[in-house]
């Protein structure tokens, strides 16, 4: 291991034991370039995977928002049915005790 990709990952490892996060990973891109190649590889892949695990949970989010809506819409037309009929009813009743 060489000394500037020891020193690389001392500075990270200063950015995990904080917990900071986002200056890891700032600390990560500003520097991608300066890891071995087969650092970045890794690197760029698992920032690929993070991003598309954040974008199936987002789709999931909307499809059970979607989901939520529609069974909303059911229960409204059920109800939007229900009143008619008893509207029916009423009229019908009202016309034969006329």
């Amino acid at each position: 291991m060489n000394d500037e990709f020891l020193n690389l990952y001392n500075e990270f490892l200063a950015y995990a034991d904080k917990g900071d996060e986002s200056g890891a990973r700032k600390f990560l891109v500003d520097n991608l370039t300066k890891f071995p190649q087969e650092v970045q590889d890794k690197l760029i892949f698992a920032f690929f995977e993070e991003a598309l695990m954040d974008e199936t949970k987002g789709m999931k989010e909307i499809a059970e928002i979607q989901k939520q809506g529609l069974a909303a819409m059911s229960q409204i037309d059920k109800a939007k049915r229900i009143l008619e009929d008893k509207i029916k009813e009423k009229d019908l009743r009202d016309k034969l005790t006329q």
